[in-house]
């Protein structure tokens, strides 16, 4: 990432040197304070005198007395005839915040640099904001950003003719590209920036690290096809990835300051130990990135990347009390930092762990945040942003090599040649640049066509994903809430069996509940089931024309013990060959549904009653009794379309009921194409079922 440009010690040793630095850099804060003091005129030399003192404290960490003293800089630089000061000082401040990964402010402190730049044409400052803009943007991520970042940063050093500054670009370009997992792309531009970066003389060069770790991210990424295109074994892929890993880490431990980044390698290169199934080098390298972080702990990133990466860690090696405590911990700080795709991988870790250790009510709180980030971090309008950008940028870079090739080529020229060549390569490119701009317009236009279906298949898939997880869920609500008490007395009635101390008129009076019991279970499972699969797409009615006199017979035959037990009686109005279109199965649930509710909230000696009423568009069955049923409230709940599972009240003789019964029947009545309704009568309720006539 670009913007502007042994022995390991013990924990006593670490304190010492941490109190000595601190004692350091205190007495030189004092010596910036009386320095700024006697220094009482206000113009750029006191803007430099403040600019040491936020130094010296965004060192010691204290970022309250840094912000305040940058407050007083941007105050005084303000007055100033010459702007140079104030942009100096928020271009420290954006590259301050940017370290620290505090982006927002980062990004603020960058868009004032940038508007100051530009009322004096400072085109290399503006172009050294932009390309550490594109670093930050890769960092968030918002790749379409920091495409056009990129893209501005190239334009301007071309105008300024400043070549150098160029690599630091591509070496964004092809953070970028390995981002977008295009590594093939992203090594053509990180090698032509390693080569420039190497030859520098510098003791620690920042371009030499971070060009290593980019060369081994695209090699982590790369595909088999991909490491074929460049070259590469698919069997070296790892000892290439290691090779530049320790020749990033080599870079990074020349410079103290470079203690962050050498953490950051230790990380990449634990990741790949693991990666290997080599788990004590990993959990060596891993140990090695924690003593170098602590050592500096102002890059919230870093940390909480490791924390991640341990929690991982554990988590694959079983030990899921450590792997808990990590992922908490980078959970928190990613959520303090705003780092989405941090909290989003944290997220979906954290359900997996409580699912392995039984905490099903914890997997799903966190699943449900994963989700939620996830959606977050998904923006349809940037992914379509990227193929362009992508086009621009290569547009750019290839007309700068462009460029530099004809200056090269016109130093050999006399002046004649160079206004003929000159003229006819003119002609030339501005032939290409229209083929180019037809070609990228078809491109972009069926980009575009292709986008909008993998959206219309994602979105198509979010909605399957949240579907199941909301009908998990309620299984779960169910099973977990009402099966629990009807087994659990099954239990304490085999414990009392087993004990044989039992009378044998309490024995009838447990039996009698425990059967109630589990006829109550056996009902919830196929009601339960029953609509887990209409909800998971598992019902598909096949309709046919059916005898409704038929099936009702049918359902009164199998409630025949109920209606005995209650002393109930069902009457079936309907005559013989009425005909209506049905899924057999689902309209015999759904009349086995009603007419058990019905029997169920019936007084001793009550009746019910089943009708017809046939019209051209179909059949309506009536059912209507004369018990307790349901109240205004739950009739209005029923009739508006609620989808949920109603809490159910006890039968006229205390019968429990699920709560799933007028929920499945609302499902299959709407599945088969059909409409259900209740109503209060006189005595009690009735239910209308409408079907569609026979075909």
């Amino acid at each position: 990432m670009f913007v502007q440009t042994g022995m390991r010690p013990t924990l006593l040793t670490i304190l010492l040197l941490c109190f000595f630095c601190c004692q350091c850099q205190q007495k030189k804060i004092d010596s910036l304070l009386a320095i700024n003091n006697n220094y009482t005129r206000e113009d750029s030399i006191k803007v430099e005198h403040i600019i040491k003192l936020m130094r010296g404290y965004n060192a010691l960490n204290d970022s309250v007395q840094m912000e305040a003293y940058a407050v007083k800089a941007i105050t005084i630089a303000k007055k100033l005839p010459q702007t140079k000061s104030l942009s100096r000082v928020y271009n420290w401040l954006g590259i301050t915040y940017h370290g620290k990964s505090k982006y927002l402010k980062a990004i603020e402190a960058y868009n004032n640099c940038i508007a100051v730049a530009e009322k004096r044409d400072d085109k290399a400052l503006i172009a050294g904001v932009y390309m550490s803009l594109s670093d930050l943007y890769t960092n968030i991520p918002d790749y379409s950003k920091a495409l056009e970042a990129a893209d501005r940063a190239v334009k301007l050093y071309n105008t300024i003719g400043d070549t150098s500054e160029i690599y630091g670009v591509y070496m964004n370009i092809g953070n970028i590209y390995n981002k977008l997992h295009l590594p093939v792309k992203a090594v053509e531009y990180i090698k032509r920036a390693l080569s420039n970066f190497e030859k520098s003389g510098d003791n620690f060069n920042y371009g030499i690290y971070e060009a290593h770790s980019g060369m081994a991210e695209s090699y982590m990424i790369a595909t088999t096809n991909d490491l074929l295109s460049m070259g590469i074994q698919p069997s070296q892929k790892y000892a290439f990835i290691l090779d530049h890993l320790f020749m990033s880490l080599k870079e990074s431990k020349k410079d103290g300051p470079g203690l962050s980044e050498a953490g950051k390698v230790n990380i990449r290169i634990a990741t790949v130990y693991e990666e290997m199934g080599n788990k004590p080098l990993a959990l060596k390298y891993y140990l090695a990135a924690i003593e170098v972080i602590n050592k500096r702990r102002d890059n919230q990133s870093d940390l909480s990347n490791l924390w991640y990466r341990l929690g991982n860690y554990y988590l694959d090696n079983g030990d899921f009390a450590k792997s808990k405590n990590y992922f908490h911990q980078s959970l928190q700080l990613s959520h303090a930092s705003g780092l989405f795709a941090v909290q989003r991988d944290v997220l979906q870790k954290l359900s997996s762990l409580y699912e392995k250790i039984n905490r099903y009510d914890s997997a799903f709180i966190f699943y449900k945040q994963y989700t939620a980030v996830r959606d977050t971090i998904f923006n349809e309008e940037k992914e379509k942003e990227i193929t362009r950008k992508q086009l621009q940028l290569d547009f750019a870079v290839k007309e700068n090599e462009y460029k530099l090739t004809q200056q090269v080529a016109d130093g050999k020229l006399n002046q004649q040649q160079l206004q003929i060549a000159s003229d006819k390569k003119i002609k030339l490119f501005l032939a290409i640049a229209i083929a180019m701009a037809l070609v990228t317009g078809g491109l972009i236009y069926y980009d575009r066509r292709k986008t909008k279906k993998l959206n219309k298949i994602i979105n198509e898939q979010k909605d399957i994903v949240e579907q199941l997880s909301n009908v998990k869920d309620k299984m779960f609500s169910v099973v977990s809430h009402d099966m629990r008490a009807p087994v659990n007395s099954l239990l304490s009635f085999i414990d009392i069996l087993d004990n044989g101390a039992i009378a044998p008129e309490k024995l009838a009076l447990y039996a009698k509940d425990l059967k109630q019991n589990l006829s109550y279970t056996s009902s919830l499972m196929n009601n339960l089931l029953n609509w887990a699969a209409s909800q998971m797409q598992g019902f598909k009615p096949v309709k046919e024309n059916v005898d409704l006199s038929v099936e009702v017979t049918r359902v009164i035959n199998t409630l025949q013990h109920h209606l005995q037990q209650k002393q109930v009686t069902v009457e079936n109005n309907i005559t013989a060959n009425t005909i209506a279109n049905a899924d057999s199965n689902m309209l015999a649930a759904i009349l086995r549904n009603l007419v058990s509710n019905a029997i169920k909230y019936s007084y001793k000696g009550g009746v019910i009653n089943v009708s017809v009423a046939v019209t051209a568009n179909g059949a309506t069955i009536i059912v209507e009794d004369e018990g307790a049923g349901m109240d205004a409230a739950q009739t209005e709940a029923f009739n508006t379309g609620n989808q949920q599972r109603a809490e159910s009240k006890r039968g006229t003789d205390n019968e429990k009921g699920t709560g799933l019964g007028l929920l499945l029947c609302k499902t299959f009545t709407e599945q088969m194409g059909g409409k259900i309704a209740a109503a209060c009568n006189e005595k009690g309720m009735t239910f209308t079922i409408f079907l569609p006539g026979a075909v």
